[in-house]
């Protein structure tokens, strides 16, 4: 990727919420604390600010990955919100897992780009 890291703010803090949600995707599916999804949900909105309007390679050579994420994001709130309990039943629960790993390993994926592992 020909955009440069250093001095470049805006991108670092794509980074680290990045990192952020990389975290968060993990703990969830680690845990099933599925609290994680309020914060999760901040932090895909800020990510999404950031790469839809950014013009840079760093930006756009992830696009694939940020629609995954965005997307499978929008589909485990569209589970909850269908869900007819306040408990999620287990197919609810089991929907959310996916949509959750598919966020995660588009977050992996993102890293990979970057070059950061």
């Amino acid at each position: 990727m020909a955009t440069e890291l250093e001095g470049n703010v805006t991108l670092q803090k794509f980074i680290a919420l990045l990192a952020d949600l990389n975290h968060q995707s993990a703990e969830l599916l680690k845990t099933g604390n599925t609290a994680l999804l309020q914060k999760m949900n901040g932090v895909v909105e800020e990510m999404y600010a950031i790469q839809s309007v950014g013009t840079e390679d760093a930006y756009t050579a992830i696009e694939e990955d940020m629609q995954a994420i965005c997307k499978n994001f929008n589909a485990t709130v569209a589970m909850f919100k269908s869900n007819e309990t306040a408990t999620p039943d287990a197919a609810t629960n089991a929907a959310v897992r996916k949509f959750v790993k598919n966020i995660f390993d588009a977050t992996v994926n993102i890293v990979n780009a970057y070059g950061l592992v």
